[in-house]
């Protein structure tokens, strides 16, 4: 093995690639930190990565990136600003036959007024949520159409990957009144993981590792009860696990996971058993198909106003994507099933899916199916809902979370896991400040801001 003592010594180690691993990864390192990017896949970004199939570059999860967000503001700090692709127009309202621009005219003035107009909504009594009360019971309250409730259901699944019935709805109002909603968006050429290759290559430039097909099986703690490394299985090139020593870990496959690999001694007692309870996972279940004619006179994003099933389509055929082989155009048709959470009929939900493709894609049943992704139990669509993510602190001082699991109120998507990675390293420097950074502040330099 070409590993010495030296390069198993790391000041922190962050467990998966995903949207909040990544960008957690490349804020540690830029903040001097040598750092250790540990990911279970052969690729980086998790939910939001992009695979290859048959030619065709297909997103795991996340589609679009919001344009001056938490990620955007990653990546320029770390001097690798993004260049997405944005359609003409990013978004789009599918109303049965009819395709509305979502950022031009009445609907435009809608899309821009609309956080002000639900915020001043929300401080009228009679429109205010009761604690815990969900989107639909708060909508019955006002009308029973079924077409409000349709409409509802779906901006409820591309926003959080759930159905009314699952979503709190003063987390519905805050979220478009105060979130990221309506921001600007565009596309990442070649893929989502276009986002993250970045910040990995990132980690491995300021002195760091970046470790795919490798997987943390154990934390190690000790005695005065903190994290002090791991031992990690490697890609196959290696044989035995390896353990490594870390000052500090930041975790990005969730709460219970990450509470499943520390000593059961090193926890409270009963603090595991609290964490699977509040674990309540979503699905989504997307459908990729490809075609030789166009099926859509929309590019980008559509969100589906009325149907079975469909919350929300793409358009990736546009050459600038580089996502379609020549003469192809490449769609994706993604589904928030009923119910969101726990089990549910998936050779049904498909079908439903697939109707509704039909009425929104003609030609559809001439396409090329290329896959369909069902992102559910262990490996989620969001794995909390927002409203019931858990803290980004754990017992243990020196461990902290990031990700879709411990999103800040009231966000959601690879914006939140962002910032769930910028709040953990804030934790990371108050705790142990990095040498660099002290020689910094010692000189009198500003400190790294985002």
């Amino acid at each position: 093995m070409d590993t010495t003592t030296t390069d198993l010594d790391f000041d922190v180690l962050v467990i998966g690639a995903g949207a909040g691993g990544a960008t957690g990864a490349a804020l540690a390192a830029h903040r001097g930190y040598r750092t250790l990017l540990v990911e279970a896949k052969e690729r980086v970004g998790g939910r939001a990565s992009t695979r290859e199939v048959d030619g065709f570059l297909l997103n795991t999860g996340a589609l679009a990136i919001e344009i001056g967000g938490p990620v955007d503001q990653v990546r320029t700090l770390i001097g690798r600003p993004l260049e997405l692709y944005v359609p003409k127009p990013a978004t789009v309202l599918l109303w049965g036959h009819r395709v509305f621009n979502a950022e031009t005219g009445l609907n435009g003035w809608a899309r821009r007024s609309a956080p002000e107009l639900l915020a001043m909504a929300a401080r009228i009594p009679r429109f205010e949520p009761a604690p815990g009360q969900s989107l639909t019971e708060w909508l019955n309250l006002f009308t029973h159409n079924k077409a409000i409730h349709n409409l509802a259901d779906n901006i409820a699944g591309a926003f959080f990957a759930a159905a009314g019935s699952d979503l709190p709805a003063e987390v519905f109002l805050a979220y478009l009144s105060k979130g990221s909603a309506f921001k600007k968006i565009g596309f990442a050429p070649g893929g989502t993981i276009e986002v993250w290759k970045p910040c990995a290559d990132y980690v491995a430039q300021r002195g760091g590792q970046v470790w795919l097909s490798s997987t943390v099986e154990s934390l190690t703690v000790a005695q005065d009860g903190t994290v002090n490394g791991a031992v990690v299985r490697r890609d196959d090139r290696y044989g035995e696990p390896i353990t490594v020593s870390a000052a500090a870990v930041i975790s990005d496959i969730g709460p219970l996971a990450t509470a499943q690999l520390a000593p059961s001694d090193a926890l409270p007692a009963g603090y595991l058993e609290d964490v699977r309870a509040k674990t309540d996972p979503s699905a989504i279940i997307t459908i990729h198909f490809a075609s030789d004619k166009p099926l859509t006179r929309w590019s980008g994003l559509a969100l589906a106003a009325s149907s079975r099933r469909l919350t929300y389509a793409a358009n990736y055929s546009d050459p600038a994507q580089r996502r379609a082989p020549e003469g192809w155009y490449l769609y994706s048709g993604a589904a928030t099933p009923r119910p969101a959470r726990g089990e549910f009929d998936l050779e049904n939900e498909i079908e439903l899916l697939k109707a509704d493709l039909r009425d929104y894609f003609p030609g559809f049943d001439d396409s090329k199916i290329l896959a369909v992704d069902v992102t559910a139990h262990d490996w989620p669509a969001q794995r909390a809902i927002t409203g019931y993510d858990l803290p980004i602190d754990t017992p243990i001082h020196n461990l902290w979370n990031v990700g879709d699991g411990v999103k800040r109120y009231p966000e959601a998507g690879t914006s939140a896991c962002a910032v769930t990675a910028q709040l953990a390293v804030e934790k990371l420097t108050a705790y142990y400040p990095s040498r660099s950074r002290r020689q910094r502040v010692g000189t009198g330099e500003v400190a790294d801001t985002w």
